[in-house]
């Protein structure tokens, strides 16, 4: 019995020693960065039928809290509405929350100069083939946490119609003992009417008239106000409504120093992750 209870205390004891050291272990674990290259293209329109049916009114799911880029260029046209009118990209019950520092001084979610992305040869043959369309290619510097404390990163890219992107959504970078990337973007395609309440009514002159009503179904446009922000949205007088939703929702296990590649029939994405070597602190 005696016996018994020594071993018991060896084992406690060893068992102490093994957390103690584990949790001296995870305190000098150094933050673990990472440069972010992402690329978003249209691809090219399908010669025969899309064997894909998307949804013609957008649903894009928002969290609680996201991240979002600074310093990103945007596509700016006629569609387009001004930054100091009323309206949101986002609704209000998504957070959009403070981008960390590094110890060592390195500015979060910030965008890169074009001279510091690395995917420049998929650039220039994006750039050389008229049948893509570039819509995001933004690089950035950031640490990537555990599964459980990772926060989605907003994007809103492509062409504006009116406060709303035509490509918008998030995408999640973590680490569990592999790096993982999961997307969850739309390519949303609109339509522009004075009065969203005859949007059908206007598109009697197509050859696709009925290929145009059926998506709506019985959806009615009269509870707009109910509708997300990304379905209907404006500028001045202009409405535009979402008539296809092109969803890319993927989840992947990832490489670092290598570029993978994620599509569907309507749009392709490409990232690159390479780690970055912080400097060492002098004292």
């Amino acid at each position: 019995m005696r016996l018994l209870m020594k071993f018991k205390s060896l084992v406690a004891i060893v068992l102490s020693l093994i957390v103690c050291q584990a949790s001296m272990f995870a305190e000098v674990i150094p933050e673990r960065w990472f440069q972010v290259e992402v690329m978003i293209f249209k691809n090219p329109q399908l010669e025969t039928d899309n064997p894909e049916v998307w949804p013609s009114f957008s649903v894009v799911k928002h969290p609680s809290e996201y991240i979002a880029l600074q310093g990103i260029s945007e596509i700016l046209t006629a569609n387009s509405e001004t930054e100091d009118e009323e309206g949101s990209k986002t609704p209000d019950s998504a957070v959009e929350l403070e981008a960390p520092t590094s110890e060592k001084g390195l500015e979060a979610f910030v965008a890169l100069s074009e001279f510091e992305r690395l995917m420049t040869e998929q650039r220039e043959k994006i750039d050389s083939n008229s049948r893509y369309e570039l819509l995001f290619h933004e690089a950035w510097v950031q640490p990537v946490p555990g599964r459980a404390d990772v926060i989605p990163i907003r994007i809103d890219a492509g062409e504006r119609f009116g406060r709303q992107s035509e490509l918008q959504g998030y995408i999640n970078l973590y680490v569990e003992r592999y790096l993982h990337f999961s997307t969850d973007l739309h390519l949303i395609e609109y339509k522009k009417s004075n009065d969203p309440f005859s949007l059908i009514a206007e598109d009697t002159s197509t050859e696709n008239t009925s290929a145009i009503l059926k998506p709506f179904g019985g959806l009615s446009l009269l509870n707009a106000d109910s509708m997300s922000n990304s379905q209907i949205t404006r500028k001045s007088n202009q409405f535009y409504v979402s008539v296809q939703d092109a969803l890319l929702q993927e989840k992947r296990k990832m490489r670092s120093k290598e570029i993978h590649y994620l599509d569907n029939p309507e749009f392709g994405l490409l990232i690159l992750i390479t780690p970055i070597e912080l400097p060492e602190t002098t004292e």
